[in-house]
């Protein structure tokens, strides 16, 4: 049967794969950006040219925005397998990771000008930055509450 615990695990899990494999990616960047850029010469964007250069950097930029989103998932997913949910802590870690969130919309957003769909991946990136800001902030008002319901007899 299906359980929280388990639950978090396979969450751990796939977080420790990602942390593995965007590094691993990230030595195939050229080949892949290089293979996009023979097969799609002609994208559809304000910028005519290669992608080779553009793309490059957004995938390298995005990848270390990701190993530090991920980084802090870790974290926080250590801290609910320890039971630790409402502290400051967890808040930290939530505001990292919507400011990778929406720091990742910037490389994706001067790609839009080779290829338009970037512009597709700069709003989502946008919009999950902006749920985990509002989750934040709901965290942020749920540790006042816990320590004042600790202060309280």
């Amino acid at each position: 049967m299906w359980s929280k615990d388990k639950s978090l695990s396979l969450s751990r899990i796939l977080v420790w794969v990602l942390f593995i494999l965007i590094p691993v990616l990230c030595f195939c960047v050229p080949t892949m950006v290089h293979w996009y850029d023979i097969v799609y010469p002609e994208g559809v964007g304000l910028v005519e040219g290669s992608v080779y250069f553009p793309l490059s950097a957004t995938l390298y930029v995005s990848a270390v925005f990701g190993e530090v989103c991920l980084y802090h998932l870790m974290k926080l997913l250590d801290n609910l397998k320890k039971e630790i949910v409402f502290v400051a802590e967890n808040c930290g870690h939530l505001r990292i990771i919507s400011w990778c969130c929406l720091l990742v919309a910037i490389p994706f957003t001067f790609m839009g000008f080779w290829r338009f769909l970037s512009f597709i991946v700069a709003l989502a990136a946008l919009f999950f930055g902006v749920i985990l800001r509002v989750l934040k902030n709901v965290f942020d008002k749920a540790v006042i509450l816990q320590e004042e319901n600790d202060y309280t007899i």
